[in-house]
């Protein structure tokens, strides 16, 4: 009887430390709030990334190596990059902003994002923001670049004013926020929500 009850509490306490110190391991970004406790590395399992890659995209965004974790994010953008514009397309054999960042969060963040850069936009789990300084990696950034009133193109943030996209003049490329003709273009950013 008391070798019951002593073994019961013994799997009590095990069941109880390994639910306690279980770390979270949600794939979505953090909220813009600063008092959020931790930082998104403490919320995110990253697949490794080789020693070449992290070198290549540090130094094509301007960053230190060190810098350069989420292996997901950069093994997807190494298999993509290079890939042709093609208006409409979907696939290797061309492919248009809003298919790129639709095949990207499934892969990713494993989130099924609509179909248009405007229909993204108003998605309801994306916290839009206007000021650029709260962008983090895996932000989505929109664009208005057509007269039309319409949000017309997106890319996904990366760091330092990098951003993916596939647009018309280099198909899928790292481009960069801070030039005149993004930064002309730029509408709002927005965040996947924390799931609840």
């Amino acid at each position: 009887m008391l070798k019951t009850k002593i073994t019961i509490l013994f799997l009590i306490t095990i069941l109880f430390t390994s639910c306690f110190f279980k770390k979270k391991t949600s794939v979505f970004q953090d909220t813009l709030y600063q008092d959020q406790v931790g930082t998104k590395e403490d919320y995110i399992i990253y697949e490794p990334l080789p020693e070449e890659d992290k070198v290549y995209f540090a130094k094509k965004i301007g960053v230190d190596k060190k810098e350069i974790i989420d292996g997901k994010l950069y093994m997807f953008i190494k298999e993509w990059e290079g890939t042709g514009y093609l208006l409409g397309g979907e696939t290797k054999s061309g492919i248009d902003c809003s298919a790129l960042m639709q095949h990207l969060f499934k892969r990713v963040y494993n989130y099924k994002l609509p179909r248009t850069a405007a229909e993204m936009a108003f998605d309801q789990n994306i916290d839009r923001f206007q000021s650029k300084k709260h962008l983090r990696e895996g932000d989505l950034i929109f664009f208005r670049i057509t007269d039309e009133k319409i949000i017309s193109h997106v890319g996904v943030y990366l760091k330092n004013n990098k951003f993916l996209n596939s647009n018309l003049s280099g198909g899928v490329t790292i481009s960069d926020l801070t030039t005149p003709y993004w930064r002309n273009f730029y509408v709002v950013s927005g965040r996947l929500k924390t799931p609840k």
